[in-house]
């Protein structure tokens, strides 16, 4: 019981900064939306910001169409089998 105890204490946090532990694409994304600023303005951290609060649901939007597409392939091709 102590040794699971004396493990919870050591666990390390996963919540590092950017620099420590951290992989190359955080950089390439910093620097590609430090890159949309320089170049279009705040406009496009207004997009980026946009697409980061709104990614859920887009996500759900494209996995409901896809879904839909699918649904209507199988009917039209039993449809086409029956008939």
């Amino acid at each position: 019981m102590r040794s699971a105890e004396k493990n919870k204490r050591k666990q390390k946090s996963s919540t590092l900064p950017l620099g420590i532990g951290s992989s190359w694409t955080a950089w390439l994304q910093v620097g590609a939306v430090a890159w949309g600023f320089y170049t279009w303005g705040e406009g496009f951290l207004w997009v980026v910001l946009g697409f980061v609060f709104c990614r859920n649901i887009l996500l759900g939007i494209l996995r409901a169409l896809v879904s839909l597409a699918a649904l209507i392939g199988f009917f039209h091709f039993l449809i086409i089998r029956i008939f």
